[in-house]
């Protein structure tokens, strides 16, 4: 059997489907505002709303409207996301800048490393001046017997 009264579709329009954090956010602050219209209006009027009011009420919220309150769900959801990375931040900057020694041991270590490469470079630029490019002869000739 029917309901005699109208059905209210705003969740549907809101909520697209279970996953739909935004459109849960914007569904409870639907309900947040039809139930600070219904307190006002019993304050208003000492009663509360006929159904003809409620209907009145209900067409209220267009498509603008609703989608409003989808745009105010985003900008909640972003709001608390960014407060909390921005708690989590100090935590997460102190762990990546965590080492087992002070910086200045990486930087003398790199630095030793760029001496020590580059002085293997200046070696084998002085053999190749001195033997050529031909270090098979080269070998032979250091390590055979003087005459």
């Amino acid at each position: 059997m029917a309901s005699p009264h109208r059905y209210n579709e705003v969740f549907e329009q809101l909520v697209s489907d279970a996953e739909d954090i935004e459109g849960f956010i914007a569904y409870g602050l639907y309900k947040q505002a039809k139930r600070e219209w219904l307190l006002a209006f019993e304050v208003q009027h000492g009663r509360g709303p006929s159904p003809a009011e409620r209907n009145a009420y209900n067409s209220y919220w267009t498509d603008t409207a609703l989608k409003s309150l989808r745009e105010n769900a985003e900008s909640a959801l972003s709001a608390y996301a960014d407060a909390i990375i921005e708690e989590a931040a100090p935590g997460i900057e102190a762990e990546a800048l965590k080492v087992g020694r002070p910086v200045w041991k990486d930087l003398l270590i790199g630095a030793m490393s760029a001496v020590t490469y580059s002085i293997l470079l200046l070696v084998a630029a002085y053999l190749i001046k001195v033997f050529g490019n031909d270090f098979v002869d080269a070998f032979k000739g250091v390590t055979a017997p003087p005459q």
